[in-house]
This record gives structure tokens, C-alpha cells and sequence, in this order.
């Protein structure tokens, strides 16, 4: 009998990058993406890009807060923010996407040519807290999902980051 990935996880990661909390992080940035590109679905291959780069506190602190900032010259000018940037993505890979089955298989997200969509979230249950990380995370990564909207192409997209599907 082989081990599986979440066999072999630290705790740590185990509880940090849950499939409920990052699917969550999907859904909020493909509801973001639709919302500001008239209803299109976020492409699949960015929640690969999107979720290390909400995740990750030191990128997240230092991203733009307003969507018109060019990405491209954004991403030129903090070098920084490409730092393991690659690594991240391939580690939490596997975790993204039992996220994803998690969202689709509950609802959350919705999948529709190649891209995720997000469905209506009901309310968080009374007495349910987050803690500021948590919901620093999903800001940004409602951010995220606007700014990729604003990109023609996810490929070009992806290769600023330093990055490829």
C-alpha cells in the first residue's frame, strides 16, 4: 500500500492548506473574475498561480491594491515577488486542486470549458471566527481574481509570473 500525499504532509501544512480553505480561496477569486469580465469563468490554469500568490504573506503584503496597475510592469518591478514563487506553485499543486474537487463536488465552484466558476456562498454559521490571515488571504485573492481579469491572455499572464501550465 503506497502513502498517499496527505499521508506524507506535516500537520502544519496539513491544517494551513486544507481543501476546504482553499477551495474557498478559489471560489472567491473566480466569483471576483467573473464579476469583472462579464460573467467569464476564471481559467483553470490561474488558480495554480493566484493561490500561492494569496497565500504567501510576504507577496500578498506587497502586491497593488488597484487592479489598473499593469501586471507585466508590476511584475518587472518586484522582481522579489518571483522568489520561489515556482516552487510554491508546484508544492501546493496537489492541495489546489483537492480544493477544486472539494468546490465542485460541494457546490462551490462550477466547471465550464476549461474554467472555474463560482456559485452563490451562503452564510458562514454563527460563532464561526477567521482570523485576520485567513481573511487577508481571501481579500487578496479576491483581488487576484479581478486583476487577471483584466489580462487578454492567461498564458502571457502566467510567463510574467515566471511560469508556464
Amino acid at each position: 500500500m503506497s502513502a498517499t500525499a496527505a499521508d506524507t504532509r506535516p500537520f502544519e501544512e496539513e491544517a494551513l492548506f486544507n481543501a476546504a480553505f482553499l477551495a474557498l480561496v478559489v471560489r472567491d477569486a473566480a466569483a471576483e473574475h467573473m464579476k469583472r469580465s462579464q460573467g467569464q469563468g476564471l481559467p483553470t490554469m490561474l488558480v495554480y498561480v493566484i493561490t500561492p500568490l494569496a497565500l504567501h504573506g510576504p507577496t500578498r503584503r506587497s502586491l497593488p491594491s488597484n487592479v489598473t496597475a499593469q501586471m507585466g510592469e508590476w511584475v518587472r518591478g518586484h522582481p522579489e515577488a518571483l522568489i520561489g514563487l515556482g516552487d510554491r506553485a508546484r508544492a501546493l499543486r496537489p492541495l489546489v486542486s483537492a480544493g477544486v474537487r472539494l468546490g465542485l463536488s460541494h457546490g462551490l465552484l462550477r466547471s465550464a470549458g476549461g474554467t472555474l466558476k463560482a456559485a452563490p456562498l451562503g452564510r458562514r454559521p454563527r460563532g464561526m471566527a477567521r482570523s485576520e490571515d485567513v481573511d487577508a488571504c481571501l481579500a487578496k485573492s479576491r483581488f487576484l481574481g479581478r486583476w487577471f481579469a483584466e489580462q487578454t491572455d492567461p498564458i502571457t499572464a502566467m510567463a510574467w509570473w515566471g511560469l508556464r501550465p
